[in-house]
């Protein structure tokens, strides 16, 4: 099929609606089997965490998401890690759902959890709600998130904030630096690339003419625990993790694994 009719409008609305059918379906049936699977279960957040990935893998191939994952080797075995990203895009949510090759947790805004359905996946999956306004509830997330991590979970962060509009990375949140040094487990940076072209911010339909992602991952960085943090150890770890995300982006400091 021509790009021209891929980039028409007609088109691209009718892959919109398609697109949502494949999402928004294959999600339900993970997440009916998740609470079928999961009665009785006291590893509930595995069960659904799993199920979420698998669900994801597949929506993706439904789209025709053309995905390539680098750097897996750099992913510590047996430990958990806090993963950080760039974010350009609604998708990238999607995209690292399906293609971190583990569970973890997602720190998310505390919105996404009124909504039906998608509110009552993310709590039973135990994800972390961020309050965007109240400073006191935004440093209980952040100590939540610490303790999860060094109870053993895995974690996924978009240090931005919030997405992208231009592409470029922009300045990372400095309450990256509680969890990080606090949590005292290795970061193990990443990015997503391409998830812009086919959804760019502000956008409600996607680009079905640019479905080629790539998925990268960094080697990882040590952060010893840190008890009292100083506003010049925050400021350091900041950058560090920063640059890793940036020279990811650029296609350095990964091993190439595909």
């Amino acid at each position: 099929m021509s790009s021209r009719i891929l980039r028409s409008k007609p088109f691209r609305l009718i892959y919109l609606v398609y697109a949502w059918f494949v999402v928004a379906g294959v999600w339900l049936i993970g997440y009916f089997f998740a609470l079928v699977v999961s009665v009785g279960s006291d590893r509930k957040e595995y069960i659904y965490n799993t199920l979420c990935r698998l669900s994801v893998r597949l929506g993706a191939r439904g789209l025709g998401i053309n995905a390539t994952v680098e750097g897996l080797e750099n992913i510590p075995e047996g430990e958990p890690v806090i993963f950080i990203c760039n974010h350009q895009s609604l998708f990238d949510i999607y995209t690292a759902f399906g293609f971190i090759p583990r569970n973890f947790c997602f720190i998310s805004k505390d919105t996404v959890f009124n909504v039906p359905v998608m509110g009552g996946y993310m709590k039973m999956a135990e994800h972390i709600p961020l309050p965007r306004e109240e400073d006191r509830k935004s440093y209980t997330t952040l100590t939540k998130a610490v303790r999860k991590a060094r109870e053993g979970k895995s974690l996924l962060i978009f240090p931005e904030g919030t997405r992208s509009a231009n592409g470029r990375l922009g300045p990372f949140k400095r309450g990256i630096s509680l969890i990080v040094l606090k949590a005292g487990r290795r970061v193990v940076p990443m990015c997503i690339l391409g998830s812009r072209g086919f959804l760019p911010k502000g956008e409600w339909m996607p680009n079905p003419t640019k479905r080629d992602i790539t998925v990268r991952f960094g080697r990882p960085i040590d952060f010893p625990r840190t008890a009292k943090i100083t506003k010049e150890d925050s400021i350091v770890s900041v950058n560090r993790l920063r640059q890793a995300v940036a020279d990811l982006m650029e296609g350095a400091g990964v091993n190439n694994h595909v």
